[in-house]
């Protein structure tokens, strides 16, 4: 199994998902945490001027989603027709649409459109939005898709911290219960026990 280099900030958010799929998986990697510093020397040497980035077999990749989905396959958390592939694909994305919501509002510069928007999303955008995937996460057993655990969980469960603070919802837990469940039956997984014993604690 050939060493790997995962290159993201030190936060959870984006990069966490790679990150817990490669240790169910038993890859090791290093586990780059670049900081902000240092970013900008790198920057120019990534696939498309983003992190997180893959670095295998002297061959870089990126994207998030794309690095989720090939750990995914590689080690059995896919579905078990392209109908669940699709409803994988689709549910993950519909969590990408919740986190962009959110990302127009925390890095809004203008306070004043800042908090109108935090205002409008959370009374007209996101209890819907929210609703809805807490209600497939229930229907799922606690899972995003395919009434089974998959990559896409992993895609969430190393999101949800970072959710909470964009979405301003400390008590998400509460609110949405089925979401929490979702991430608890990934972090409850043993193979990920030494990952998260070692990992740096972060926020988000």
């Amino acid at each position: 199994m050939p060493k790997v280099e995962f290159s993201y900030f030190p936060v959870k958010a984006l990069g966490e998902g790679p990150r817990l799929l490669m240790s169910y998986g038993g890859q090791e990697f290093d586990d780059i945490r670049v900081t902000m510093e240092d970013w900008p020397a790198l920057k120019p040497s990534t696939p498309f001027g983003q992190l997180p980035v893959l670095n295998m077999n002297g061959k870089k990749y990126a994207q998030s989603v794309a690095l989720s989905r090939y750990f995914g396959r590689k080690y059995g958390l896919v579905g078990a027709t392209p109908e669940q592939d699709l409803e994988i694909d689709m549910t993950v994305d519909f969590v990408n649409d919740i986190r962009a919501k959110a990302a127009l509002v925390h890095y809004e510069k203008d306070e004043a459109i800042q908090k109108a928007k935090h205002e409008d999303f959370s009374k007209n955008l996101y209890p819907d939005m929210l609703s809805k995937l807490n209600n497939i996460a229930g229907q799922n057993s606690g899972h995003l898709a395919a009434g089974k655990l998959t990559w896409g969980d992993f895609i969430f469960a190393g999101m949800y911290d970072y959710l909470k603070v964009m979405l301003r919802m400390p008590d998400l837990d509460t609110k949405y219960p089925n979401l929490k469940k979702i991430a608890d039956n990934v972090y409850a997984l043993p193979q990920l026990k030494n990952y998260l014993a070692n990992a740096p604690k972060t926020e988000i």
